[in-house]
C-alpha cells in the first residue's frame, strides 16, 4: 500500500495498549529506567503494527511507533502517573494504582486523557505559551514531535553524563 494511501491506525484504545504496555514494563523497575530502554521493551510487549512499523513520510529514517509511543505517555505523565526525568522513566504509587485498577486499555487512556485536559485547565498561560510557539503552522502532532525530539535529546545527554562518570577513574 503506497504511504499517501494508508489509513492512520491510532485509536485511543491502541493509545491505551500503549500506554499499559509502558507501565507493565515499568512494573519490575521501581528506579525507572531510560526512555530509550523503555521503548525497545515496548515493542516485545505491544507488537507495532505495520502502519507503526513504517517511517514518516516526510521524515525517512524515523520511524512511528516509538514517536507514538512517546505522544502517548503525555496523559500519564500530565495524570501524575509517569516521571520523566534526566531521561529515566518511572511510574509513580498513583500510575501503579491506575494500571491495577484499570485493565481495559480504553479506559485506562480515557482516565489519563480526563487527567490531562484537567491538568491543562490549570495552566492556561503556559498552554497559550506552548502553542504559540513551535514551528510556524505546526500543528498538535508536529509540536507533540517537537516535544519528543528534545526529550529524546535530554535522555542522550543524561546518557553520555552518566557514561562518562562511570569511566572516570577514582
Amino acid at each position: 500500500m503506497q504511504e499517501a494511501t494508508k489509513k492512520p491506525e491510532i485509536t485511543r484504545k491502541r493509545v491505551g495498549e500503549l500506554q499499559r504496555g509502558v507501565f507493565n514494563i515499568l512494573l519490575d523497575y521501581p528506579d525507572g529506567l531510560p526512555g530509550k530502554d523503555v521503548l525497545r521493551r515496548l515493542e516485545q510487549v505491544v507488537q507495532p503494527t505495520e502502519f507503526e512499523k513504517s517511517d514518516y513520510p516526510k521524515h525517512p529514517g524515523i520511524r512511528r511507533f516509538e514517536k507514538m509511543a512517546r505522544f502517548a505517555t503525555i496523559g500519564p505523565v500530565k495524570a501524575g502517573w509517569l516521571v520523566k526525568s534526566k531521561g529515566r522513566w518511572y511510574m509513580t504509587e498513583e500510575g501503579r494504582k491506575a494500571y491495577n485498577q484499570i485493565t481495559d486499555p480504553e479506559k485506562f487512556n480515557a482516565e489519563a486523557r480526563r487527567l490531562y485536559l484537567q491538568w491543562r485547565a490549570d495552566q492556561p498561560e503556559a498552554i497559550a505559551e506552548l502553542e504559540e510557539g513551535g514551528s510556524e503552522g505546526a500543528g498538535p502532532l508536529e509540536k507533540a514531535a517537537e516535544a519528543s525530539t528534545v526529550e529524546e535529546a535530554e535522555e542522550t545527554a543524561w546518557a553520555e553524563i552518566e557514561q562518562y562518570v562511570q569511566a572516570i577513574n577514582p
